[in-house]
């Protein structure tokens, strides 16, 4: 991306949180929006910040690398599968009574966290064979 574009977003996102701020001062009716709207500027500035902060070369992507990201990924999926059938056989046998927002968010959470943590798993151990 180029230097334009993030002068560009940091002006937007700015001039956002004017527009917000104008929004709560002359119409306080409308407070939800304008918070809304300031807090959408407030958002936007930070994500620009960050891209600049962290902007990197692209990874290298090749056979192997996608191999082993697939490798683990798949490994991640078998044992959500696998967690879910526990999960589903201790609710139904009323050993535990989760929360279902609180369950599907761990879900989430245990499928993005094993998926990354095989994936260094796999690329730390080397190639994988079929």
């Amino acid at each position: 991306m180029t230097e334009r574009n993030y002068t560009l977003k940091n002006w937007m996102g700015v001039g956002l949180i004017i527009v917000g701020a104008v929004m709560l001062l002359f119409a306080p009716a409308s407070s939800l929006m304008g918070s809304i709207v300031i807090n959408a500027g407030a958002v936007i500035i930070f994500l620009v910040f960050v891209q600049r902060r962290w902007r990197r070369e692209p990874d290298i992507q090749d056979e192997r690398t996608k191999k082993i990201g697939a490798h683990g990924l798949s490994w991640s999926w078998m044992f959500t599968l696998m967690l879910m059938a526990i999960l589903y056989l201790l609710i139904a046998g009323q050993v535990i009574d989760p929360d279902p927002g609180l369950l599907l968010v761990g879900l989430m959470l245990f499928t993005g966290v094993s998926g990354r943590l095989f994936q260094v798993y796999f690329y730390r151990k080397g190639d994988i064979g079929y």
